[in-house]
């Protein structure tokens, strides 16, 4: 049963347009913040599937830009849309099922989400952390969004990944327009909102617009070679 649901979930998923999917067990969120783990959403939580989709690398070329904020929503999306099929399946096999939105809500006093899709991507196996902390993915580097969906499902999970992908690169350090990134793995995310905040000034964009993208752009992990 459930080696048979977890393929139905992942074949489901990709049908839809996922470019990746992982599972992980409520259990590995131990040291998640409390009122932002699985079972704060979902009480009886036990998995939590996570659904990558990567946007187009020519969407980057120019980031930021209106362009690159246009595919950034596309991405999330679509990622709500196959989200809330999941949960439409979950629940014809009987379980119960939440999804978790792609972008929103999110506490900018906090600066955290219900759910750290990008922790949970990474207990999920999807990729590991970069310098930039963001996930990246061997496939498609940090050029994905995700989305995920807490179910209690007891679901066949996927091993947590901790590649290093960076090395002794350092380019989205160097590039970081607004000096939010002042060291591997170290983020003043105050710094970070301020940059978007003022790119969706510079391109009068919406809230939901704002999106810097350079330290994306410049990543070389799962770029093709020219």
């Amino acid at each position: 049963m459930r080696h048979s649901l977890t393929y139905k979930v992942k074949e489901l998923a990709s049908n839809l347009g996922a470019d990746m999917v992982g599972i992980a067990s409520q259990k590995s969120f131990s040291k998640a913040p409390h009122g932002h783990r699985p079972q704060d959403l979902l009480r009886d939580a036990k998995s939590v599937i996570v659904i990558a989709v990567s946007l187009p690398e020519s969407s980057f070329e120019s980031a930021p830009s209106r362009e690159y904020s246009a595919a950034y929503l596309a991405a999330n999306s679509e990622l709500n849309r196959i989200a809330f099929h999941i949960s439409k399946l979950l629940e014809k096999e009987g379980f119960r099922a939440i999804q978790i939105p792609a972008a929103m809500p999110y506490d900018y006093e906090t600066d955290m989400g219900d759910l750290s899709h990008r922790h949970a991507a990474n207990l999920a196996g999807l990729g590991s952390f970069g310098k930039s902390c963001l996930l990246l993915t061997e496939r498609f580097g940090p050029r994905v969004r995700l989305v995920s969906v807490a179910t209690n499902a007891e679901l066949s999970h996927d091993p947590r990944s901790d590649l290093d992908h960076c090395g002794s690169c350092t380019k989205c350090l160097d590039a970081c327009p607004s000096g939010a990134l002042s060291g591997p793995g170290i983020i003043d995310k105050k710094k970070c909102n301020e940059q978007h905040e003022k790119v969706g000034e510079e391109l009068g964009l919406s809230d939901e617009e704002q999106i810097c993208g350079v330290c994306i752009k410049v990543c070389p992990v799962g770029k093709p070679i020219d």
